[in-house]
């Protein structure tokens, strides 16, 4: 009687789930292939955006910058001569048309160029630390999307608890959270619900030449991710290793009964993380 009064309640008056800190890490992939010359970063160093954290040998590519700002002075000399004959009436407009579309044709050319020197040094794109880095000088690398040569992680952290879907109707934007992680056993750490991402990695087609199954009984009926804000002042997200893991509770405007049964089990969790591996 008790467990169907209080216990089945409080699975939507205080939903419970597995929480996990997710960090962004990018794939970092130069924008132009070459020979690694330098490798500035350091693994698990703080860097800010901007920071070069390798370099690739820039000659072929300043050699091109210098053909092409040769190639534009010959065509701007030529363009002024065929424009001053113009001027005399006794040139002619098509020298002068071909002229400018070389003009303008190098310089976009040098423009790409230029970019492409710039390029040479592949630099951290947010606040963050390289988290995989085995690249050495001499290696050369390449501007392919499906291969990447470091692993860098950000300072973009979401704490997210999967509520099941069955509970996540009562879930609500601003609702208290309570949060003990692995960790930090014997801490309970108090937040607040930030939003719900309301879709599920099931949810998702697949571009590709094959017809979409249907929906069956033995699909896993996977959770809504719930993201949490918490409030606790000493404790900051930037700080929480990225995938720490543990669990969270949200206690919603219903049963609110159940509440202190949830928070009994949330502290009694958080001092089982001492014993937990």
């Amino acid at each position: 009687g008790l467990f169907l009064v209080l216990f089945v309640p409080m699975q939507w008056g205080a939903p419970s789930g597995a929480v996990n800190n997710y960090r962004t890490v990018m794939e970092i992939i130069p924008n132009v292939t070459g020979e690694v010359i330098s490798v500035e970063a350091a693994p698990l160093q703080d860097m800010q955006a901007g920071e070069p954290i390798f370099t690739i040998d820039p000659v072929q590519y300043e050699a091109r910058v210098s053909q092409l700002e040769g190639q534009l002075a010959l065509s701007a000399a030529n363009l002024a001569r065929a424009q001053d004959l113009m001027d005399r009436n006794v040139g002619r407009q098509l020298d002068v048309d071909i002229y400018q579309a070389e003009v303008d044709n190098f310089g976009a050319q040098l423009e790409d160029a230029r970019w492409q020197v710039e390029q040479t040094v592949v630099r951290a794109p947010a606040e963050g630390r390289v988290v995989a880095l085995t690249l050495r000088p001499g290696q050369r690398v390449a501007n392919l999307p499906l291969r990447s040569w470091v692993a860098y992680a950000t300072n973009e952290d979401q704490l997210v608890v999967g509520i099941p879907q069955s509970r996540v109707r009562y879930v609500e934007r601003g609702q208290e959270v309570e949060v003990v992680l692995r960790m930090y056993p014997g801490q309970v750490l108090a937040g607040k619900v930030d939003r719900i991402v309301d879709v599920t990695a099931s949810a998702q087609l697949v571009p590709n030449g094959l017809l979409p199954t249907a929906p069956t009984p033995l699909d896993p009926v996977l959770p809504f991710g719930v993201v949490i804000t918490l409030d606790d002042e000493d404790i900051d997200l930037s700080k929480i290793s990225g995938g720490a893991t543990g669990t969270a509770a949200i206690y919603t405007q219903s049963v609110t009964a159940t509440h202190v049964i949830r928070r009994v089990m949330i502290r009694m969790e958080a001092w089982m993380n001492y014993l937990m591996p």
